[in-house]
């Protein structure tokens, strides 16, 4: 059977990393910053953000869904913020008959702002620019996964 890994956590708490070594290990991995930067840029106001990044996220899913039924584990290299949207995504991935992990990135807030700022300074090509104070709207937002969501934790040293 095959396994979706979805990996939830806000901006600079290792989701990218740990999805890379994943990648390196033969799971296929898709992220929205990969697409989302190269197709439109790096600003652009918030309600035009968001509808080109669900767009994204669907042709994702698709491709996803034709990768798992194809026997290929998938990570999605996003960030799962709420329970909904993390039950949406298992009950998609339950449909076409794969298994679903989910692991949860719990990095206290100063070290994303830490990370951030690093990663800012060395920005790769194809990744968003978040300033440090971009974690604050994150948080109210951001839905802290249950333990019936079953999620696998690494711990903030290792994410």
């Amino acid at each position: 059977m095959t396994t979706l890994t979805l990996l939830c956590g806000l901006p600079g708490s290792g989701k990218t990393t740990h999805a890379r070594e994943l990648e390196e290990g033969g799971t296929f991995r898709l992220a929205s910053d990969d697409w989302m930067v190269p197709l439109f840029g790096q600003h652009m106001p918030r309600h035009v953000f968001d509808e080109r990044l669900s767009v994204v996220r669907l042709l994702q899913w698709e491709l996803a869904a034709k990768l798992l039924k194809s026997g290929v584990d998938v990570v999605l290299d996003d960030g799962f913020w709420t329970r909904a949207e993390r039950q949406k995504y298992r009950a998609q991935a339950e449909a076409v008959g794969a298994e679903v992990q989910l692991i949860y990135f719990d990095v206290p807030v100063e070290e994303l702002r830490r990370r951030l700022s690093a990663r800012n300074q060395n920005l790769i090509p194809g990744t968003f620019e978040i300033d440090d104070a971009a974690p604050d709207p994150f948080i109210t937002k951001f839905e802290v996964p249950g333990p019936e969501e079953c999620p696998v934790s690494p711990t903030a040293e290792g994410a």
